[in-house]
C-alpha cells in the first residue's frame, strides 16, 4: 500500500519535509517496482537510494538538532544508526536472493518505520529547530553528493534533464531523485523518436539514456546527438544499462556516450556523475 504525504506528517522545516517525501516517494517506487518484468533493477536501484537518502537525512537532522542543542540529539541518532543497519541488511539480503518476498519483507518495514518515525519522533525537535538561524543554514549546507562550501556545487535548479527508459517505474525513481535535489525539468521518453523530437527544441541539457529503450537502441541516440549540430553535439549523456556487463563500457564510450553506470543505480552515485557532466558542460 502506497504513503500519501499530508500536512499532518510536516515537520514544519521545509528542508526536512522535502527529504521526507522524497523518501515516501522512494518506498512508493518499491511498492510499484514489485513484479516489474526488471525488477532487479528498479527494486535494486530505490533500496541503494533509500539508504544514501537516509544517511543523507539523517545527517541533516543531527547537525540542525545539535546546532540547536536540541536534548533528543542522542536518542535520535541511536535511532538513525538503527535503520540505517538495518535497511543495509534488507538490501543485502535482497542483493542476494532478488525475490518479490524479500522486497515485500522491506516494503512493510520501510512503511512502518517511516511513518512511525516522521508522525512522532520527528515532532519532538520542531520547537528546537524551527525558526533557528544556525540549525536552519547548518540544514541548507548539506548536500547528498558531499558537495560544500569548497568545492563547486551543482546548481541543480538550472538544469533540464531528458530521461530515455522504455521501464516507466525506473523512470519514476530517476525522477524522484531529480527533483529531490531540486532539479526543475525532467522530460521523460519512451522510445528514441521522442528522444529526438525533445533534443530538436533544445530543452534538454543533460541526457540519461537507457541501453536498450524498447525495440531501439540507446547507442543509436547517442551516435544521433554526436552528428548534431554544435548546440546539440556537446550535450552531456550518461548512459545506463541493466543488461550490459561493465566490460561495455567502453562500446558506450566510444559511441559517444560521456558516462557509463550499470543499473541498479544509487541515488549519490547517478547524482555526482550528473554533477560531473553539468560541470563539464559549464567549461
Amino acid at each position: 500500500m502506497s504513503i500519501a504525504w499530508s500536512e499532518m506528517m510536516s515537520v514544519g522545516v521545509p528542508v526536512l519535509d522535502s527529504d521526507h517525501k522524497t523518501l515516501v516517494g522512494l518506498i512508493n517506487h518499491l511498492h510499484r517496482s514489485i513484479g516489474d518484468p526488471e525488477e532487479y533493477a528498479a527494486v535494486g536501484s530505490v533500496l541503494r537510494s533509500l539508504e544514501d537518502y537516509a544517511a543523507h537525512h539523517f545527517a541533516r537532522e543531527e547537525r540542525m538538532m545539535e546546532a540547536s542543542h536540541c536534548p533528543q540529539l542522542v536518542q535520535h541518532r541511536r535511532t538513525h544508526q538503527d535503520f540505517v543497519r538495518r535497511v543495509g541488511e534488507l538490501k543485502t539480503r535482497y542483493e542476494n536472493g532478488q525475490t518479490s518476498a524479500l522486497a515485500r519483507e522491506c516494503l512493510t518495514f520501510l512503511n512502518s518505520w517511516l511513518i512511525n518515525h516522521i508522525c512522532t519522533t520527528d515532532m519532538g525537535y520542531r520547537a528546537w529547530v524551527i525558526g533557528h538561524t544556525e540549525a536552519m543554514q547548518v540544514g541548507a549546507d548539506q548536500h547528498l553528493t558531499g558537495e560544500n562550501k569548497t568545492s563547486a556545487v551543482t546548481d541543480w535548479r538550472r538544469l533540464k534533464i531528458l530521461v530515455v527508459d522504455d521501464n516507466i517505474n525506473f523512470c519514476e525513481i530517476l525522477t524522484t531523485i531529480l527533483r529531490g535535489v531540486g532539479v526543475p525539468s525532467v522530460a521523460v521518453v519512451h522510445d528514441v523518436a521522442a528522444a529526438k523530437a525533445v533534443l530538436e527544441t533544445g530543452e534538454a541539457d543533460l541526457v540519461i539514456s537507457d541501453w536498450h529503450v524498447g525495440t531501439d537502441n540507446g547507442l543509436d541516440l547517442v551516435k544521433w546527438i554526436r552528428r548534431g549540430p554544435p548546440t546539440l553535439n556537446t550535450l552531456p549523456v550518461l548512459m545506463l544499462s541493466g543488461h550490459e556487463r561493465l566490460v561495455n563500457r567502453d562500446v558506450a564510450l566510444l559511441a559517444g556516450a560521456d558516462e557509463f553506470m550499470e543499473k541498479p543505480i544509487s541515488a549519490r552515485g547517478l547524482l555526482i556523475c550528473l554533477g560531473r557532466l553539468a560541470a563539464r558542460k559549464r567549461q
